[in-house]
């Protein structure tokens, strides 16, 4: 691009000259940057003076053609600053991109706007700071693997102690599940469970000793990313409810519904902290005993809780009870062996995270535990409000229950206080409602068929979830533990009423989509389809290249806005095109298309080497929406689009599946899903043999490639399992690990695919 190609904005630069003040304060006061300024303790008066308005002289001097892309004088004494300061490479790229964005508001403002300007502003921005970045990358590169080199004897030893107790305790794991199957003696039934039990704590004890070793040797690092904590903890509480079950223990819960729709923290210690709390809660609470999940929200601060009533802790083993190796159950029949470690790793992932965890306990009256962490909300996101108005105007009629049971609908009434539902208590079911709730172990076999006969719209509450109401459409089973999606779902369902997406940032929702043409390098026929789906909800224009090379033949022979690009492809990976892309840019002087990496290796330092490679962005594989319409908001413009029109929910065709769940993260409707997951199923059986016969051959160098693109289409539908099974197996392939026992991994991931979408249910075939 020459100095004439810029000539509208070098005709308006003096206007800009005039607006430097605004221009520089509109930059730092922009909510993104003010929050990385304040976050590293950087003055924005300071940072004005001696940097920002040296970089904006620097940038007008550019357009002027009085100094050289590239040389800004400042750059070197910017880059040392904030290095000191330890700003991360992407918040660095934040704070350039919002330049960019208070030049082009104030051109707006002024009214000198046009595309060529803003062309010529993308131009000179991509051009000046793309070595700003690389430096800046490079030093923290090279900072971060010197703490990686130091650390490698440490992984390196930790990694085969996993692997090597791990490998023959999964054969013993797997081989006495085989023969409960086959057993039928109850003498050797208990024997089995006797192993398979010990097998377990025994799997615990080492997930236990490998996090303390980590947290000890200072190799444990937090991971805050932006999560629903409506869909999180509902999800973790459901995993302990077979267990609590096992012990007809009721597991209720609530979920303040006025907490943020999505903060930002690491859930996954989250989950690992809230999962041990209810693990202990099961253990040692007696059999028809019960347990409560709590979750609010104050002012910056997430507290999760978990109550039982259980044995209980007394206070002299309260105070050791978080120390490490520690068991604190003194006067009781110790009836779970264990390291004594998780709740001293819980205290300190606690501690990591900025927060802390309470005891509230008594010898016989059960135990309180409570986790408090400083959170982050995500603005961009609204407040979750769940749609209550399509119940305006209902009469819910509440059955009167055993008063012993009454624990079982405290969480329910208090949801039903903050909806301000009208739910009248009624004596009889023949007193007058519109839909009537009854608690199923408090009501006869008369009433039950007088409910059944009259088809009397019902939610039946269960403590646990059986066939008794699959064929009768009058009756919707409601099972614990109840939270806000679970009770709306139930509640639509007998009413026959299609819910509203949850609120969201999305422009799909909004009306608003966006204008432009993609090109999307990606050769995962599962994920092609998913982007496309997506890209057609924003009302984009797309083509879809398969490998590389496609790739860069579509991009010399079309114009395009926006490139999606996998890093992992056949013939030519995503990196290679990606600087083959650029080199064609600066041969034939053509303006700068923004390129995406789109990867499913999203490992720390995995968004600075894709900065560092050329890209402009990074999406992480699973695909997650909200990021990718960040993208699009940052690259595109916006355009109204038409919303498509709701359709009649039908059964799904995927059992095994939580579809509820894939429709919150993805945003897409059943139909898509049920389409989307035929070609996941295809592509999973004809990955599965590929890898099988590479196992079997020992063609270690195409694994990975297998491995990797399972791990990335398993990732976006959230099958986190499969996922990180897939991951193992590429990890170990290319570190040729000799040790590894590959045939048992492929198996434990055929398994788990085989329980998600085949065998007798017939839950696909694709034969």
């Amino acid at each position: 691009m020459s100095l004439h190609d810029i000539s509208g904005l070098y005709n308006s630069k003096m206007v800009l000259i005039a607006a430097k003040e605004e221009i520089l304060q509109d930059w730092v006061a922009e909510e993104e940057c003010a929050s990385i300024l304040q976050r590293h303790e950087i003055d924005q008066e300071l940072f004005i003076a001696h940097y920002a308005g040296n970089v904006f002289d620097y940038f007008m001097g550019v357009v002027s053609g009085q100094m050289v892309i590239g040389e800004c004088p400042v750059i070197a004494d910017l880059i040392e600053y904030l290095k000191n300061k330890d700003l991360r490479a992407d918040e660095l790229f934040t704070l350039c991109t919002h330049f960019k964005r208070a030049v082009l508001n104030s051109t707006y403002r002024m009214g000198i706007n046009s595309p060529e300007i803003f062309t010529a502003v993308s131009y000179l921005f991509d051009r000046n700071f793309a070595g700003v970045l690389k430096l800046y990358t490079d030093t923290i590169y090279q900072k971060e693997q010197e703490a990686i080199n130091a650390s490698k004897a440490k992984e390196y030893f930790l990694s085969n102690m996993s692997h090597e107790i791990r490998t023959p305790l999964n054969a013993i794991l797997g081989f006495v599940s085989l023969l409960r199957d086959e057993t039928i003696n109850p003498r050797y039934q208990k024997y089995l469970d006797i192993i398979s039990n010990s097998g377990e704590n025994l799997l615990h004890i080492i997930n236990d000793i490998l996090d303390f070793s980590k947290l000890r040797s200072g190799e444990f690092a937090i991971d805050p990313q932006p999560f629903n904590i409506h869909d999180e903890i509902s999800h973790t509480m459901e995993l302990f409810v077979p267990s609590a079950n096992s012990k007809s223990i009721t597991l209720t819960s609530f979920i303040d519904p006025s907490i943020p729709y999505e903060i930002i923290a690491d859930a996954v210690r989250i989950k690992q902290i809230v999962g041990n709390f209810l693990s202990n809660a099961i253990k040692f609470s007696h059999p028809e005993g019960a347990i409560h999940v709590e979750a609010r929200y104050d002012r910056g601060l997430l507290s999760l809780s978990v109550r039982d009533d259980g044995i209980g802790i007394s206070s002299a083993d309260q105070q050791r009870i978080f120390d490490a190796f520690s068991q604190a159950y003194e006067g009781v029949i110790r009836i779970n062996e264990g390291t004594g470690l998780g709740l001293s790793i819980c205290k300190q992932l606690a501690q990591h995270m900025g927060g802390t965890i309470e005891l509230q306990s008594a010898l016989g009256e059960g135990s309180l535990f409570t986790l408090s962490i400083p959170v982050v909300v995500n603005h961009e996101c609204e407040i979750a409000k769940f749609d209550i108005s399509m119940f305006e105007g209902i009469r819910f009629g509440l059955l009167e229950y055993d008063p012993s049971e009454s624990y079982k609908l405290e969480s329910l009434q208090r949801y039903w206080d903050h909806f301000g539902l009208d739910v009248c208590r009624i004596k009889t079911v023949k007193d007058e409602c519109d839909l009537l709730i009854f608690l199923e172990s408090s009501i006869d076999d008369e009433t039950r068929e007088y409910i059944i006969e009259q088809q009397i719209p019902s939610v039946a509450i269960l403590d646990f979830l059986d066939d008794r109401y699959d064929t009768i459409e009058t009756i919707t089973p409601l099972t614990f533990p109840i939270y806000c999606t679970k009770l709306q779902n139930a509640l639509s369902e007998v009413l026959g009423i299609n819910q509203p997406s949850l609120p969201t940032a999305l422009g799909i929702n909004s009306g608003y989509g966006f204008s432009g043409r993609i090109l999307v390098a990606e050769d995962n026929h599962a994920n092609q389809e998913l982007i496309r789906i997506v890209l057609e909800r924003y009302g984009l224009e797309y083509v879809i290249a398969s490998n590389g090379v496609e790739a860069l033949e579509l991009y010399c022979s079309q114009p395009f806005d926006l490139i999606l690009m996998d890093e992992q492809m056949p013939y030519m990976n995503g990196n290679e095109a990606t600087l083959s892309i650029l080199a064609y840019e600066e041969k034939n002087k053509k303006p700068h298309t923004p390129i995406v990496a789109l990867t499913a290796n999203v490992i720390k330092g995995a968004r600075e080497r894709s900065i560092q490679n050329g890209y402009d962005a990074f999406l992480g594989k699973p695909i997650v929406l909200k990021e990718i319409e960040q993208i699009f908001d940052r690259y595109l413009s916006p355009k109204p689009i038409q919303k498509n029109e709701q359709k009649p929910k039908q059964k799904s065709k995927w059992p095994a599946i939580d579809m509820e769940h894939l429709k919150s993260a993805l945003m897409l409707d059943e139909e898509q899903i049920d389409y989307l997951l035929g070609i996941y199923c295809q592509k999973m059986e004809h990955s599965l043999r590929e890898l099988e016969n590479a196992i079997a051959e020992k063609a270690y160098e195409d694994i990975p490639f297998i491995a990797h693109s399972i791990k990335g289409s398993s990732a976006n539908f959230r099958f986190d399992e499969l996922s990180r099974l897939a991951y193992v197996i590429e990890e170990s392939a290319l570190n040729k690990d000799k040790e590894f026992d590959f045939d048992e991994a492929y198996s434990v991931l055929h398994s788990e695919f085989s329980k998600r979408f085949m065998g007798e249910e017939g839950y696909y075939s694709s034969k």
